[in-house]
């Protein structure tokens, strides 16, 4: 069902030559496939691995999903008093139609939404809901203009991150370039590959490998986290709206 669905959606995007952000992102949802035209890079032995754009992407665009096993508040805490810090880092909480939610990417799996570094100061991306066949769906959003080689970031919301103590030492808050709520518009034509041309080209291929890299995303957060937690947890959790 979920493959008809998808390939319905890609069959009318691609007869189109107009679409919104929330069609292209309801395409990577049921594909269950990162857009080519991001890609993982090791940054350095400090902060780890993150996600860059491989083009220039508009404001308003869809980035990619932050995908990992959809969980009840209940299953949300008993996984955070069971995980290690690390593995908190990537238990995602939202409200979705009136109860608490969670996403749980700890599991490395190939995906890239997992790997999008926390900056709270001047991110790039906002993740926003996206309701396809009746769940949930965490996506990123671009808030402004990314360049080509450009990292993706977005806030993870207002935990106590301990690597923010060391930024915020070394670079002065400035309100203005946090993006808000009403700064994210949705154009009608995104500057990507058609989701129909970008997600029918590769479906088949497999993603590459990550056998040998840490399963931490950012190796410098989670040796952090390790020195700097005590006995509580912490983790990314956002005021969404629908």
């Amino acid at each position: 069902m979920i493959k008809l669905n998808l390939n319905v959606l890609l069959h009318v995007m691609s007869k189109r030559k107009r679409f919104s952000p929330v069609e292209d992102a309801t395409a990577h949802i049921l594909s269950g496939k990162d857009k080519p035209c991001l890609e993982e890079r090791f940054i350095n032995s400090h902060k780890g691995r993150g996600v860059f754009a491989s083009m220039s992407i508009d404001k308003g665009c869809f980035i990619l999903e932050y995908r990992g096993e959809l969980l009840s508040q209940e299953e949300s805490q008993t996984r955070q008093n069971r995980y290690n810090e690390t593995e908190n880092t990537f238990l995602f909480e939202f409200d979705w139609n009136g109860r608490q939610w969670c996403i749980d990417a700890s599991k490395e799996d190939g995906s890239l939404g997992r790997l999008v570094n926390d900056n709270n100061k001047t991110p790039n991306c906002k993740v926003k809901k996206i309701s396809v066949e009746g769940k949930p769906h965490l996506c990123l959003f671009s808030v402004k203009a990314i360049a080509s080689g450009e990292e993706l970031t977005y806030n993870y919301g207002d935990s106590d991150w301990p690597w923010r103590t060391q930024l915020n030492q070394a670079v002065p808050h400035n309100e203005e370039n946090i993006p808000s709520e009403d700064s994210t518009h949705f154009p009608d034509k995104i500057n990507c590959p058609k989701p129909a041309e970008q997600i029918g080209s590769y479906l088949s291929e497999p993603r590459p490998s990550n056998s040998g890299q840490s399963t931490d995303h950012n190796s410098d957060h989670s040796s952090t986290a390790s020195d700097m937690m005590e006995n509580h947890s912490q983790v990314r959790s956002l005021a969404l709206t629908p």
